[in-house]
């Protein structure tokens, strides 16, 4: 993963998003407990979700591999100026102070981030009210995997 998170941490992330949108507070409290040097969940549901607007963003703006330096500026500048995209990182960034601040086993607040992340995911897809979240995760989960 490029922007710090581990195939395990991205993994772990999107089992929390899973777990929050089903409401499975047995699942929670799993990923929670966690292990010695695991990020807290609540910061690490918010982290993963600035990673997943990240790559949706760079999707909805046509960010490709195959693109010149030129064409990768072009596109950096056109984000940059779309207030979508400025509203996005600045949600990005309150969610991680909060999961920041949270007690690691606050179930109440990462299923408020969780699902904040899902909606924040839902929103820049073609058909928000259609997108079906688990699908959604699903692609996301095997991202992580090949990409990890």
């Amino acid at each position: 993963m490029t922007d710090g998170l581990t195939m395990d941490e991205a993994l772990r992330a999107l089992a929390a998003l899973e777990a929050a949108w089903k409401d499975d507070d047995e699942a929670l409290s799993a990923l929670a407990a966690g292990s010695a040097g695991e990020r807290p969940l609540p910061a690490l549901v918010a982290v993963y979700g600035e990673h997943a607007m990240d790559t949706l963003m760079a999707l909805a703006f046509g960010l490709r591999a195959t693109m010149s330096d030129e064409e990768i500026a072009e596109i950096s500048d056109a984000v940059s100026s779309n207030i979508g995209a400025r509203m996005s990182a600045l949600l990005n960034q309150t969610l991680k102070a909060w999961g920041a601040l949270s007690a690691p086993d606050d179930l109440s607040v990462t299923k408020i981030i969780a699902h904040t992340v899902i909606d924040a995911m839902r929103a820049v897809t073609e058909d928000p009210s259609r997108t079906e979240v688990l699908p959604l995760l699903a692609t996301f989960r095997s991202y992580a995997l090949n990409d990890g």
